[in-house]
């Protein structure tokens, strides 16, 4: 009976062990939430998210740049109050050379930069949202994450 015991005390040890070192490993796991203009997204680990870059806002508009301190990365998140049809705002990006996309659930446009940057536009509970992410982030020093990876991490 005391080997068995043994046995299971010493297995559950094993798999708490191996739960806990798993999790140092996961990517997601941290970071900070932020709201802008009264839209919250999440930020990981490395963000500056007390010390914006910049940030500007009036009535209806509210811009936050942040930095990380690690890679010198940036994300640049800017939240307007819609005041257009979705239909209007859609064939506006479309003719300024987005392309439709849909990131996490969310429905919008995306665009590349030359600045190897990535901008999705989408519209939630009456806002226009616009995220500019790199085109690849490197959070850990070799754990690069593609942008939509990026931003279906921001919007959550």
């Amino acid at each position: 009976m005391n080997i068995r015991l043994i046995f299971i005390l010493l297995l559950l040890g094993l798999v708490t062990v191996s739960i806990s070192g798993a999790s140092a490993f996961w990517p997601f796991d941290g970071g900070s939430d932020v709201t802008v203009n009264g839209v919250s997204f999440h930020l990981p680990d490395g963000f500056d998210v007390d010390n914006p870059v910049k940030a500007e806002s009036d009535n209806t508009y509210e811009r936050a740049v942040f930095k990380n301190t690690e890679n010198k990365d940036t994300v640049d998140i800017a939240v307007d109050d819609k005041s257009l049809e979705d239909s209007v705002i859609g064939n506006s990006l479309i003719k300024k050379g987005y392309e439709q996309k849909t990131i996490d659930g969310k429905e919008g446009f995306y665009k590349f930069y030359l600045t190897k940057n990535v901008e999705f536009v989408y519209i939630d509970n009456d806002k226009v949202i616009s995220i500019i992410v790199p085109y690849v982030y490197d959070q850990y020093g070799d754990n690069f994450m593609k942008y939509d990876e990026l931003l279906a991490e921001i919007i959550k």
